[in-house]
């Protein structure tokens, strides 16, 4: 039985706490080498402008195996789905609207990586962005306690002066407008990028000692949000996938001709203890994030599960069959 969830479904039975969880297990699988994911396929489409991009995962601890398709094509917008399959008998278990599970399991990937990377205890986070996916991102940073207090900018007031209201009318946070990306980024202890942008918006020259850096933004080679004097300031570069960041994310396909991937370590190697987090309080760390499929198949599962328990999701009986080995019978 296949369990179709819309996004209203996923968005009533997930929370970032859960999309915590669920990086912390998808990453040390991953780190013990259980986890089974080639570099997503990117396919460029020209009429109308676009792509399609499909990323695969196979976790063979867990024994879920799945994969997520997303497509966009230009004036329409993105579209994400995910199909979730048991590896045990091979039976597709759902089909699920993957545009909030994107999100969280970026905001929370960030989250893990924040935990091992930033000073411990809570400091002053500045956003840089105010749509989703920076909103995301300062849920996690909340929920790893790494919210003091918060700074936000982008280029339009109304919406960061929005962004802001809502943390601080709704959670309670202290957290204000700032009128550009220095007055945000000046004094703080995590800096959080989330912009689409083809030129930096992120400059090496705003860095100060001690700093941990997120920068989830640019999962094109088109676009940039940090420049290269933040990749040559930083101490510790960590990625979540050094071939995804090394030719999807255009801040470090610029830097190729200095930076090499294995200059960065994984996440993965980060959350199993095999390589250090940070060593000193006045260290710069950065990550750089493009997504994988790990990430979108371990907090699939969280949400199936709880679809499950809470009785959400449509049913959808007999679909796909399985092949056999009698004629086809096709209509004439």
């Amino acid at each position: 039985m296949v369990l179709v969830l819309r996004h209203d479904d996923v968005r009533a039975c997930v929370t970032m706490r859960d999309a915590l969880e669920a990086m912390e297990l998808g990453f040390r699988e991953e780190g013990e080498g259980g986890v089974q994911q080639p570099q997503r396929t990117n396919i460029p489409i020209d009429q109308p402008r676009g792509f399609l991009r499909l990323g695969p995962c196979v976790m063979g601890k867990s024994r879920w195996m799945g994969f997520k398709a997303m497509n966009l094509a230009e004036g329409s917008g993105v579209r994400y789905q995910l199909h979730l399959y048991s590896m045990d008998d091979g039976a597709l278990h759902a089909i699920m609207d993957a545009q909030l599970l994107t999100t969280l399991r970026t905001g929370a990937t960030s989250g893990v990586a924040t935990r091992r990377l930033a000073r411990k205890g809570p400091g002053i986070v500045a956003v840089i962005g105010s749509g989703r996916e920076a909103f995301m991102q300062l849920e996690a940073m909340r929920m790893v306690g790494a919210v003091g207090s918060a700074r936000v900018y982008s280029p339009t007031s109304a919406n960061r002066g929005s962004f802001a209201a809502y943390f601080r009318d709704t959670l309670g946070m202290d957290i204000v407008s700032a009128d550009s990306v220095e007055a945000a980024v000046d004094g703080a202890d995590v800096v959080v990028a989330a912009v689409t942008s083809s030129q930096p918006v992120l400059m090496g020259r705003c860095l100060r000692p001690g700093m941990h850096i997120n920068s989830v933004g640019t999962a094109r080679p088109t676009l940039r949000e940090i420049d290269e004097e933040v990749l040559r300031r930083s101490d510790i570069i960590a990625v979540d996938t050094r071939q995804g960041v090394f030719s999807e994310a255009g801040d470090c396909v610029v830097a190729k001709s200095w930076l090499q991937p294995e200059q960065a370590c994984t996440l993965a190697d980060l959350v199993c203890g095999r390589v250090p987090g940070r060593s000193s309080d006045d260290q710069i760390t950065l990550f750089k994030s493009v997504g994988t499929a790990v990430q979108d198949i371990a907090l699939a599962v969280k949400i199936y599960e709880s679809a499950l328990a809470m009785g959400l999701g449509e049913k959808l009986a007999g679909f796909p069959i399985t092949a056999d080995k009698s004629p086809p019978r096709i209509r004439h």
